[in-house]
């Protein structure tokens, strides 16, 4: 399957114009949250007001890796219209900025997407670069819209937030003269996500570029990331947790953190069930896919990730067995990242996650034409 691109167009053209300080000081300052506005890609409606992604009555649930990293921002967004040809961001995280094999622009950085008049969707690039200090900043200038080539024309866009840290204050920034209006979430169920650090962007460059990104971009849809670096197990108390969301199709892909000396069956088994007590929806069960699946030679890595993926076939094949019906898999060989598309040979670098979700957006296809959704 041949993935839409997606444009870098001379949206902006970097550093031509810088903004002053006399311009800076007729900026207007907007708090998202204390302006009302709904962050998109949240499960749970108690969420609201928050950059969080599971809600404060699974602290004492779940365990406390899950908890912590559940206040990162990873696929969250706001998405707003203006008619500001500049635009500025400023905002504080709580922890490290970055990771040894995942950069700052990832770990704690955002990204901001443009939808023109004919609905295109384009990348905006920041000033280079932007602040790294106790508030990071992005400055993005000379802003323009792609159609009439005319500044100051009125768009919608999506900023990404960060991946891998909580976000404890933001604000937008546009001139005086200037409107910005939030934009609700869609009417329509989510896909739900529920997966390891790969699902939650590590370690690709920055936020748009995780896979659940990507996919949400391709199908048009809102996709709920809930990957858990290195804490995404498949316990009963997350899935409990999960069968809560009014989901449009669940997206399992936890085995990269199960350990084969964990239950993985049981727990999958408790999991899958679950959901389906309270949704008729889709279940789409993901294999642990290894760098360079075809010939790969770290021959344990391999050997691990191929127990795992029996025992998630055993599952799928006692689930049809039993009757439960829209449950569907996604075998390593369609989804799975050449051997150039791993940063460690866990984590995607950008390639990695296009090539994951270029197999993930098929196989959602099929379910929705299928599942007429």
């Amino acid at each position: 399957m041949k993935m839409r691109a997606r444009s870098v167009i001379p949206i902006l053209a970097a550093a031509i114009l810088a903004v002053s300080a006399s311009a800076q000081e007729t900026f207007k300052w907007i708090d998202p949250l204390k302006a009302g506005a709904e962050v998109h890609g949240q499960g749970w409606p108690e969420l609201k007001g928050t950059y969080y992604r599971f809600p404060a009555k699974a602290k004492d649930v779940v365990t406390g890796s899950v908890w912590r990293l559940s206040r990162n921002s990873a696929g969250l967004s706001i998405v707003f219209r203006t008619d500001s040809p500049q635009i500025q961001v400023k905002y504080q995280v709580l922890e490290r900025r970055a990771m040894y094999h995942m950069p700052s622009t990832g770990v704690s950085g955002v990204d901001l997407y443009a939808v023109d008049s004919n609905g295109n969707r384009h990348f905006v690039a920041p000033r280079t670069p932007a602040s790294y200090q106790d508030t990071i900043t992005y400055t993005f200038t000379n802003i323009i819209d792609p159609v009439s080539g005319e500044a100051g024309r009125e768009m919608t866009y999506r900023l990404s937030l960060p991946l891998y840290n909580t976000v404890t204050f933001l604000e937008i920034g546009i001139p005086e003269d200037r409107h910005l209006d939030f934009v609700p979430c869609p009417e329509g169920k989510s896909v739900v996500i529920y997966g390891s650090s790969i699902t939650q962007g590590g370690c690709c460059s920055r936020p748009s570029m995780a896979w659940p990104s990507i996919v949400s971009a391709n199908l048009g849809r809102e996709v709920v990331n809930l990957g858990f670096s290195g804490a995404g197990k498949g316990e009963p108390e997350c899935f409990d947790l999960l069968a809560e969301i009014d989901a449009g199709i669940f997206f399992i892909d936890c085995l990269p953190n199960m350990l084969l000396s964990e239950p993985i069956k049981e727990r999958l088994l408790y999991g899958i069930r679950k959901l389906r007590e309270t949704h008729d929806c889709p279940i789409l069960l993901a294999e642990y896919s290894v760098c360079g699946q075809e010939g790969a030679i770290d021959t344990q890595r391999r050997q691990q990730a191929d127990a795992k993926n029996e025992i998630l076939a055993q599952v799928y094949r006692e689930l049809r067995k039993e009757g439960m019906k829209k449950l569907y898999y996604l075998s390593a060989d369609e989804w799975g990242a050449g051997m150039d598309g791993y940063v460690d040979g866990d984590h995607p670098n950008d390639y990695g996650m296009m090539q994951l979700a270029e197999g993930a957006v098929a196989k959602l296809k099929h379910i929705i034409r299928k599942e007429k959704l």
